[in-house]
């Protein structure tokens, strides 16, 4: 249901040349942690994807394309779809032949690695590489214009039509997945904010360091596999965490370290009721 409601309003965004209107919901204000990136280590196949979680022979791919299609698709044997008409919300052109389509990782996988993804499990990465629950996370939309993004942030590259759609999108991703921003990342952000009715608080994280990917943290999303209680006598080392991130429910009360040994717990604030490391 969220992804249909969401391919209503995306082609709504698509119906109007000029600025579109923000969804009431982006009124809240999202908070994202400047940090420096991560390159070390990405290779693609880390983000096993297009897979078929349900079992009805339709992949993640097939998925996105017929739940966006403005004309549904009959789907024939192996999935194969026919018949369908889909619209590309980054051009506004339309489409019958569903090869002329690439379904676009919103936020690059290659992008995610940097902002945090390297810390994840295989699981979180197969969970954001095929995320049907979010419409904004895969969008189905022009090949030729996905492969001219490649994997680069709102700094670099944004659509020809409905930018302030595509950078709601971006910023609920980040959000979403606890996805930090990097310098240049969040000053265009910032210029954007005003011009698409955005509220975004910036925080800093304190620890700016660029750790290998080898090096043993705890996600920034909770893991869809099963995880050990580590009990109050537990002798295994705090996870080192980014003071100020945001942490999830699954975290709340436990205890990380900074790079310098510091320690924090995942908890709320007199001031906000959202979970982060905190002192």
């Amino acid at each position: 249901m969220g992804r249909l409601l969401g391919l209503v309003l995306s082609t709504l965004f698509a119906a109007t040349s000029t600025s579109i209107a923000i969804p009431a919901a982006s009124a809240s204000t999202f908070t994202l942690t400047v940090a420096d990136e991560n390159s070390q280590g990405y290779n693609r196949n880390l983000f096993r994807h297009w897979i078929d979680a349900d079992r009805d022979g339709c992949n993640t791919r097939n998925e996105v394309l017929i739940e966006e299609a403005v004309k549904k698709p009959k789907i024939g044997a192996k999935c194969q779809l026919k018949g369908g008409s889909w619209l590309s919300p980054y051009d506004g052109k339309n489409y019958s032949n569903p090869s002329k389509l690439d379904i676009d990782h919103l936020v690059p996988l290659s992008e995610a690695w940097r902002s945090g993804a390297w810390k994840w499990t295989s699981s979180q990465r197969e969970s954001f590489a095929n995320d049907l629950d979010s419409p904004e996370a895969l969008v189905a939309v022009t090949l030729n214009l996905n492969r001219s993004k490649g994997d680069r942030d709102v700094s670099d590259w944004l659509p020809p039509k409905d930018k302030c759609s595509y950078i709601y999108s971006w910023v609920k991703i980040k959000v979403k997945y606890d996805l930090t921003v990097d310098t240049e990342e969040s000053q265009a952000l910032k210029k954007q904010s005003t011009t698409c009715s955005l509220v975004i608080d910036f925080f800093k994280s304190e620890d700016s360091s660029n750790p290998s990917p080898e090096t043993s943290r705890t996600p920034l999303i909770p893991s869809p596999e099963p995880s050990k209680s580590s009990g109050s006598n537990s002798n295994s080392p705090l996870p080192i965490i980014n003071p100020g991130a945001f942490c999830s429910q699954m975290q709340a009360g436990q205890q990380g370290q900074n790079s310098k040994g510091v320690i924090y717990t995942c908890k709320i604030s007199d001031t906000e009721n959202r979970l982060r490391w905190r002192q």
